[in-house]
């Protein structure tokens, strides 16, 4: 890919799941990636975070898959972060996957999903329509952590 991108035959290289390690050697040659897509959610911050240091360190875009990874897979020992979602759908009338999309976004990462459901997918626009507080985003992030 390196060798397409030195061609002209490319503007940009993305990558898939690379880990730090996997970036270092990559950015050490000069190409640095446009963007990196990585399972991410917010029960996945502290593991990720080095990661997402990295990318910010580098302008490296976070694409982020999964991202309503928590509601499909219920954490029982959860249920303050689930508390805490449902009232923040119910204050911004959305449901809560739009603010889990909400909650990348408001970090400048671009959350990706998919859905059988072409009314899902199309309800999932109106998480464009609202914006997080810092103070929201956090407490998730931390709610999430606990």
């Amino acid at each position: 890919m390196q060798q397409v991108q030195t061609e002209g035959l490319t503007r940009s290289i993305g990558v898939s799941e690379f880990m730090p390690e996997h970036l270092a050697p990559l950015i050490e040659t000069g190409v640095v990636p446009a963007i990196n897509q990585i399972q991410y959610h917010p029960f996945m911050v502290t593991s990720r975070a080095e990661l997402l240091a990295l990318h910010k360190k580098h302008s490296i875009i976070t694409e982020a898959y999964g991202p309503l990874t928590p509601l499909k897979n219920r954490v029982a020992d959860k249920e303050d972060f689930y508390n805490y979602i449902d009232g923040l759908a119910k204050k911004y009338a959305v449901t809560n996957g739009e603010i889990l999309l909400r909650w990348c976004v408001d970090q400048d990462i671009v959350a990706v999903t998919t859905s059988r459901q072409e009314q899902r997918m199309s309800d999932y626009t109106r998480s464009m329509l609202i914006k997080l507080t810092p103070v929201e985003i956090k407490n998730i992030t931390e709610k999430a952590a606990a």
